[in-house]
């Protein structure tokens, strides 16, 4: 949603005055406000009920007009926006814009990427239409669909290891911190918990790119999700470590997406067969 009325009617092609007017004329038919009155656009909890059911309706015609083909058709020029949380390694971020690429060439793909919670708000607001996340609980109003199943292992310098070293047994530096939307099995967290070096114990924030450039420069070990080091060539100096049997525990990567959004079980559904 735009930020401000000014900006949305510069969208429309109309001006600012000309937007609110027809806003103040739709709140008089329906005998309530549907938006605040302020600086930015602020639905009232009314608002967001009719909003919500222009989604549907809006959301139907895309559903029909998808019918005449197998592609993820999207009506008036719309873009698909889908969250991404920051761990989803960067093969996978390619592989969402190929398959949208197969199924329909017309369909524009914008990726935004960032923490779980901030990217939930925004599929709650409407302002992406999926999100792509490790999170098991499902919110009240949304759907999910399972994609894929990734594990972990550690990525460390080869070159301060003596061979055939136990992933247990690794010693200082310890494991880097981790970041919240790494979703690490408490399996594998509790299994390591004696690789974290006290100062690291309760720190969090580490993003994966920035746990790699640390391993690289000898500041410690990294736990990070088998893509990114998947099919990538890693300098002589670095090396996979693959966790031991008891702590062989996956994250499920799944499709969120608003009841409302008639497109989402479909789009999934192409995702889902396509991983």
């Amino acid at each position: 949603m735009k930020r401000s009325f000014r900006y949305a009617a510069i969208d429309m092609g109309i001006s600012t005055s000309g937007l609110s007017y027809q806003v103040k004329k739709v709140e008089e038919i329906l005998g309530q406000p549907i938006f605040e009155r302020g600086s930015k656009i602020t639905p009232t909890a009314f608002g967001k009920e009719v909003l919500d059911l222009i989604a549907v309706i809006l959301e139907g015609v895309t559903r029909l007009e998808g019918l005449r083909d197998d592609g993820l058709a999207l009506p008036f020029g719309q873009t698909l926006r889908i969250g991404v949380i920051s761990s989803l390694a960067p093969d996978n971020l390619l592989r969402i814009i190929q398959i949208c690429a197969h199924r329909s060439g017309k369909t524009k793909v914008e990726l935004v990427s960032g923490k779980h919670q901030g990217l939930l708000r925004r599929l709650q607001n409407r302002e992406i239409d999926l999100l792509i996340s490790a999170a098991q609980s499902v919110p009240e109003g949304m759907a999910y669909t399972s994609l894929f199943k990734e594990h972990f292992v550690l990525l460390v310098r080869a070159d301060k290891l003596q061979p055939e070293l136990h992933p247990l047994m690794l010693c200082e530096p310890g494991l880097l911190p981790l970041s919240e939307d790494d979703f690490v099995p408490s399996l594998i967290t509790e299994g390591l918990s004696k690789l974290l070096s006290s100062g690291l114990t309760r720190t969090y924030g580490l993003g994966v790119e920035h746990r790699m450039a640390l391993v690289a420069a000898g500041y410690g070990h990294a736990l990070l999700p088998y893509g990114w080091v998947r099919d990538v060539h890693l300098p002589d100096h670095l090396a996979v470590m693959e966790l031991p049997p008891a702590l062989s525990a996956e994250r499920e990567l799944g499709c969120f997406w608003r009841h409302s959004y008639m497109m989402g079980s479909q789009i999934s559904q192409a995702f889902s067969e396509a991983w």
